[in-house]
């Protein structure tokens, strides 16, 4: 907490491409109702709501705002990660991989740190090129997909 404004409780993620993305795959999430029902429609200044029947969708796309759960087991179970002072959420860096690119796309992290992209871009069929200016990070992270492969070869 800080004593002379409010936290942050959000981070900006940004996403660059060459021209406009190739892909976006929206993120879905269940919505609280669904189904036919009568909607507003057409309302108008003399406050008389019109309604008509309208269908709810069952999902509908998530907003830019997502929560994640951090530390040991809600930012990853690699315990060798944590050798990294800012991890983020595996979580997060798949929901931006499924996101905005497809399997066998290149998914490039410019400052992989711990390997969390890199992991999960290979996780989830995707080609990967990570790269970091500290050498002990780039280990960090050859590990950690490295083990990775270990476990799905395991499994």
């Amino acid at each position: 907490m800080r004593s002379n404004a409010y936290t942050n409780c959000f981070e900006y993620m940004f996403i660059f491409s060459k021209g406009s993305p190739k892909t976006f795959n929206p993120l879905k999430q269940k919505t609280v109702r669904s189904g036919f029902e009568m909607l507003v429609s057409n309302k108008k200044s003399d406050g008389i709501n019109k309604k008509i029947l309208g269908e709810l969708k069952k999902e509908k796309t998530k907003t830019n705002i997502w929560e994640y759960a951090v530390g040991l087991g809600g930012t990853t179970t690699d315990k060798i990660a944590f050798k990294h002072p800012a991890i983020f959420p595996e979580h997060l860096a798949e929901d931006h991989i499924l996101s905005w690119s497809n399997e066998n796309d290149i998914v490039f992290d410019p400052m992989c740190g711990s390997g969390t992209t890199c992991k999960m871009a290979y996780l989830n069929r995707r080609n990967y090129i990570g790269c970091d200016i500290s050498q002990e990070y780039v280990q960090i992270a050859k590990e950690r997909i490295q083990n990775t492969n270990l476990q799905i070869k395991i499994v």
